[in-house]
């Protein structure tokens, strides 16, 4: 995972957490005072990936290779709602085991930790993320390149809309082959993260549910974020 990966990957844990009905939001840094339910993931250090060495020389190497290993400290706030702040802590922490290039950590921080930032302890745990360098290589020939992210993934954009192309909001996005499933927002817009099989591998299905209706749909070889890729959906009944 690159750093802004890293980054997204937080921020998308927050949305999940949103669709479940949390009021939760993204910060980097601890808040004195906290309005709603806040999810903080705090960089502590960085050291070198153990694993750089074993990848050799840059022709011997995989497209991408470890740099460093990163521990973040991942943290929720919010109202005096313990039942909600565990829900939400439990949640994150079933993300971070469904993601392979974090891992969880069973070290606490000690009371003086939270003191010296001057802020109460509150729930939560370590996690260390892999960081990892693109290896660049010479470009004998021209190639049609896509914009992937360094963990072997494309985001495919589209909107969910009517027969008439009014925005369809809510409506359930499910990637088939892996289960991973998303939420069209008030515009019908909704991002969908797939893993890249590659030139010539089959982008596989989707499956659409909104307002009574269930479709499937291919996903196209080819969508742009300029060019979203369109699901419409019939009517209920038709």
């Amino acid at each position: 995972m690159d750093l802004a990966m890293i980054h997204a990957t937080f921020r998308d844990w927050t949305a999940d957490l949103v669709e479940r009905g949390f009021a939760a939001r993204f910060a980097h840094g601890f808040e004195p005072v906290a309005q709603g339910l806040v999810v903080t993931a705090m960089l502590l250090t960085a050291r070198p990936d153990p694993q750089r060495r074993a990848y050799g020389a840059t022709r011997q190497s995989p497209p991408e290779r470890p740099l460093a290993r990163l521990r973040y400290l991942v943290a929720v706030s919010g109202p005096n709602d313990e039942a909600q702040t565990e829900q939400a802590l439990l949640a994150l922490l079933a993300a971070v085991d469904r993601q392979p290039a974090m891992d969880l950590l069973s070290a606490e921080l000690p009371p003086s930790w939270w003191l010296a930032y001057g802020i109460a302890p509150r729930p939560a745990f370590q996690l260390e993320a892999c960081l990892t360098e693109r290896v660049v290589r010479p470009v004998l020939t021209a190639v049609r390149t896509h914009r992937l992210d360094l963990a072997g993934f494309v985001t495919v954009h589209g909107r969910v809309v009517g027969i008439d192309d009014a925005p369809i909001a809510g409506a359930e996005i499910e990637l088939l082959a892996t289960g991973r499933v998303v939420r069209s927002d008030h515009r019908g817009a909704f991002r969908l993260r797939m893993p890249n099989g590659g030139p010539g591998a089959d982008p596989g299905w989707v499956r659409v549910q909104a307002r009574g209706v269930e479709q499937r749909f291919p996903i196209p070889a080819t969508i742009t974020e300029r060019r979203p890729w369109l699901l419409r959906l019939p009517p209920p009944g038709d």
